[in-house]
């Protein structure tokens, strides 16, 4: 493996970074600390974003923010991802009219990336940031791998402990195939869960803890799998605190290209998480045939 050139990574860490507080200001001191990258190493590499009009610095306050060249390449990646386009159009009508939060996410290697957010979620405990990163660990992310083939689904499941993926290979078909049958996952809230959102939050405003942060967070998704996470059975008169309702948006090569979240329902009766499932997953159905994908016909065995 090539390995990346050391002001390139730093780079990209400066822009996950700013990705993740947008509207955010700060200063070199500030993101030096936060990035744990020293001053002159971050005062290189800022400038030369600078020159490039990815970020801009004020004349007074000193401060960087997000600069106009990163509208074009922004406006060229949703071109070049129309599902994505088309989702985010959608996402803002599910947002009211479930008054919770939407979210679209994508998986990029052995990460889950969330792309859009819109309107706030029931559950404090489970907001989300825009640019925010999580490990793809089981249980975590299971609408991208419910239709996968088995080699994919034992390359998700080896990202696991030995000890853990005994269990996960007990639970895992089960939950997979409750997720392709009705065409949509559904999580329910616990304080595992919890502890996960307020290390992400952690891990947000100090990237420089990240090594240590995402050991917690791949631990802390690994514990899931020994919780009733996804929920199999849904009960018409019981209640729910749910985490997550995901439905995917499939490509044309029958592949999940993206993941439509209603994300943070406090106090939803079984009959509603199903209501509100169904109209979710009817939105990502409409998003895959809009932008010529195809739902698959069959899964792997």
């Amino acid at each position: 493996m090539v390995r990346p050139a050391l002001a390139a990574s730093r780079a990209i860490e400066i822009l996950n970074f700013f990705a993740a507080h947008p509207g955010g200001a700060f200063t070199l001191s500030e993101l030096s600390a936060s990035l744990g990258i020293n001053l002159a190493s971050a005062l290189s590499v800022l400038q030369s974003l600078e020159d490039a009009g990815y970020l801009v610095r004020h004349p007074r306050r000193k401060t960087y923010e997000l600069g106009p060249s990163l509208v074009a390449v922004g406006d060229a990646a949703l071109r070049s991802n129309r599902a994505v386009d088309l989702a985010r159009g959608e996402m803002r009508p599910l947002a009211e009219e479930f008054s919770t939060e939407a979210i679209i996410s994508v998986s990029v290697g052995d990460e889950l990336v969330i792309l859009a957010v819109e309107g706030r979620p029931q559950l404090s405990s489970a907001d989300v940031r825009v640019g925010q990163r999580m490990p793809l660990v089981p249980p975590l992310g299971q609408v991208f791998f419910a239709w996968s083939p088995p080699h994919e689904v034992d390359a998700w499941l080896g990202r696991l402990d030995r000890r853990m993926q005994a269990t996960a290979r007990i639970h895992l078909p089960v939950t997979l195939a409750a997720v392709r049958e009705r065409g949509y996952s559904i999580t329910v809230e616990s304080p595992t869960r919890t502890e996960i959102g307020a290390t992400l939050e952690r891990l947000a405003d100090r990237p420089r803890e990240a090594p240590r942060l995402r050991d917690r967070l791949a631990e802390l998704a690994a514990a899931l799998g020994e919780e009733d996470y996804e929920l199999v059975g849904v009960e018409a008169e019981a209640t729910y605190d749910i985490t997550t309702i995901v439905a995917p948006v499939f490509d044309a090569r029958g592949q999940v290209a993206l993941a439509m979240t209603l994300n943070g329902l406090r106090q939803v009766t079984g009959r509603q998480v199903t209501a509100h499932g169904d109209r979710l997953a009817a939105t990502a159905r409409l998003v895959t045939k809009q932008t010529g994908g195809r739902t698959p016909d069959t899964y792997f065995e």
